[in-house]
């Protein structure tokens, strides 16, 4: 009985210190690339012209002519007499680096916004997003559902209509006590109609 053979996937680049040695190792060669860029941009503005080392074993040794103060080691000698002076080829690798750190800034930054971190705050709309999707009356009738913090429960004519409501009311009961108080029922009694008796005519003499 042959028992089946397991496919074996292909390990993937997923671990953090591999991850680690490609970016540091990225990083390593975008410099010494800006540097030489430096070097070359300096000889071709106060020099004989555009140099720039031929072979990684060249690269290697005008890094390290740069990294040791003496700029254009390593080069060719044709090469070697365009070389500017120190002062325009350290200037001009300075320029380089910065542009691509601020290259390097950007895109780290891109690439956090994009990715949408944890953070709730960093996943919310901005307001002009919201006003874009929502619409500026929409966004005025949900306030105080938007934003229960700074917009009351109730908006300034609900207020003004509660209050004059509650006014009225009060009038009106208290128009009503006074009314059920004087109008209470009254008896008339009618008057007496007993007669006082008529006096007795006087018999008149004959």
């Amino acid at each position: 009985m042959t028992t089946p053979s397991r496919r074996r996937e292909p390990q993937p680049i997923g671990r953090g210190w591999e991850l680690a040695v490609a970016a540091v190792g990225g990083a390593l060669i975008a410099i010494g690339l800006a540097a030489m860029a430096g070097l070359g941009l300096a000889s071709a503005l106060w020099g004989g012209g555009w140099v720039w080392p031929v072979g990684t074993d060249m690269a290697s040794r005008v890094l390290g002519g740069l990294l040791s103060g003496d700029p254009g080691r390593g080069l060719s000698p044709d090469q070697l007499g365009k070389v500017a002076g120190p002062i325009p080829v350290y200037a001009c690798v300075a320029a380089a680096e910065i542009v691509l750190l601020t290259i390097a800034v950007s895109t780290a930054v891109l690439g956090v916004r994009h990715r949408r971190p944890g953070d709730a705050r960093s996943g919310m709309a901005t307001r002009s997003e919201a006003e874009q999707a929502l619409g500026l009356h929409q966004l005025r009738a949900g306030r105080t559902v938007i934003r229960p913090d700074l917009y009351s429960l109730r908006s300034d004519w609900e207020r003004l209509s509660r209050l004059l409501s509650t006014g009225g009311d009060a009038i009106r009961s208290r128009t009503h006590r006074s009314v059920h108080s004087t109008s209470s029922p009254s008896i008339s009694q009618s008057p007496s109609t007993q007669t006082s008796p008529t006096p007795a005519a006087k018999e008149i003499p004959r």
